[in-house]
């Protein structure tokens, strides 16, 4: 069973991992964020579709020690900053949660995606005790939907023309996987 009493506001260490709350990031960390979330090759895919003011990002930024079904991380490892990873929509009654992630699109080696999707994983189901993980992608979004695949998701299906880009809409496929299916693909 889920704890909703957990406090997710703090920082957890996984292996060389460490998973800093957004609620803890000093401005340095804050803005680091800003320009990564605003990275052409991270807005493109973020339904919000463009740019964030930098006004707005600060606004979200000081909420977030007071949410309790939203939880941002931003990552590091022994290179330095690898992503963001977060658990939304925690429903602590239902035991699931969806998943946000990207990674740090200034660093260039391979391997970050999935360190992250181990990471978020490790946290919905070792830390928060989730019993399922949720998640959408934008359908033409081949490497995070491999990605995905590789760490065990399954495709449970598809919302319609749900995204907007440009003129043009777009599917956007709905994934998820349990605990159980979480362990068993991290023995093999």
């Amino acid at each position: 069973m889920a704890q909703p009493m957990l406090d997710l506001h703090q920082q957890f260490q996984l292996k060389n991992l460490t998973l800093k709350p957004f609620s803890k990031l000093n401005n340095t960390e804050i803005e680091l964020v800003w320009k990564m979330r605003n990275h052409p090759d991270i807005a493109k895919w973020m339904g919000s579709g463009g740019q964030i003011p930098l006004e707005a990002h600060q606004a979200f930024m000081a909420r977030q020690s007071m949410e309790n079904s939203n939880f941002n991380y931003l990552t590091h490892d022994q290179h330095g900053v690898s992503g963001v990873i977060s658990l939304h929509r925690c429903d602590w009654r239902n035991c699931i949660a969806w998943l946000g992630i990207y990674r740090n699109p200034f660093r260039q080696e391979t391997g970050l995606g999935s360190q992250l999707l181990n990471a978020i994983c490790w946290l919905a189901f070792d830390i928060a005790n989730l019993h399922t993980l949720k998640l959408e992608v934008v359908a033409d979004n081949t490497p995070a939907i491999k990605a995905y695949l590789r760490a065990g998701f399954v495709n449970e299906g598809c919302w319609r023309e749900a995204a907007r880009r440009d003129d043009n809409y777009i599917d956007l496929l709905l994934m998820g996987i349990t605990e159980q299916e979480w362990r068993k693909n991290e023995r093999q």
